[in-house]
């Protein structure tokens, strides 16, 4: 019976949304240790590269583009720790949510959906960042780009005019993306207020009616 009594007591902490809060929070730490990785991961791989890229050129690694690389592994581990302290901090917040809501999974989709743009605002900045970097270094992607126009035979590097226009675009499309996620969390918070007013509004009628009634009856009792 005891036995039992736990599972039924453990359903109930879903209605509660104590386990929903408890699962959230675990997986948005885990997640910001998989990204900090796999920043790491995408850091390396760009170095590997612009080495590779050299080789296939018949020039060898050079010195330039390693240090470009080099510093694009540098703004990598400090973006995956900046994203693994805000998946964190966002889990923390889901933790210390309290009990009073009447609504389980709405502020815990609040916090998610806000995140959600916070790490697009970031995703897309430091790809701008990145990008105009590597135009100066001749590193990365832009590298690749200009083995592209190489193997075509265009004449011109167009590199860095290509990385300030990147750097433009991506922080622009990453306040749009901040911008809208927030308003759709302010959307969700605006939908819940209303509902919440509504049941007390409801609650304050009923309880009038209730009151009225028994008046009505105390009259008619006189």
């Amino acid at each position: 019976m005891n036995f039992l009594r736990s599972i039924i007591s453990w359903i109930d902490s879903f209605e509660a949304g104590s386990q929903f809060r408890k699962w959230a929070t675990i997986l948005l730490k885990i997640v910001g240790v998989l990204v900090f990785i796999a920043s790491i991961v995408w850091g390396i791989s760009i170095l590997a590269g612009s080495i590779a890229i050299g080789s296939d050129w018949g020039r060898g690694p050079q010195v330039i583009p390693i240090i470009g690389a080099v510093l694009g592994i540098c703004i990598n581990i400090i973006v995956g720790i900046v994203l693994m302290m805000l998946f964190w901090n966002r889990a923390k917040k889901v933790k210390d949510l309290g009990e009073e809501s009447h609504f389980t999974l709405i502020p815990i989709a609040v916090i998610l959906v806000r995140m959600v743009g916070e790490v697009g605002f970031l995703t897309f900045a430091v790809a701008g960042i990145q990008v105009f970097i590597f135009s100066i270094f001749g590193s990365g992607i832009s590298r690749i780009l200009a083995s592209i126009t190489y193997d075509l035979g265009i004449v011109g590097d167009y590199r860095f005019i290509a990385g300030v226009i990147s750097l433009v675009i991506s922080v622009l499309g990453g306040a749009i993306v901040l911008i809208f996620y927030y308003f759709l969390a302010e959307l969700i918070n605006l939908f819940v207020d209303m509902a919440t007013n509504l049941k007390k509004i409801e609650a304050s009628v009923s309880t009038e009616e209730v009151v009225s009634e028994t008046v009505e009856e105390a009259d008619s009792d006189a």
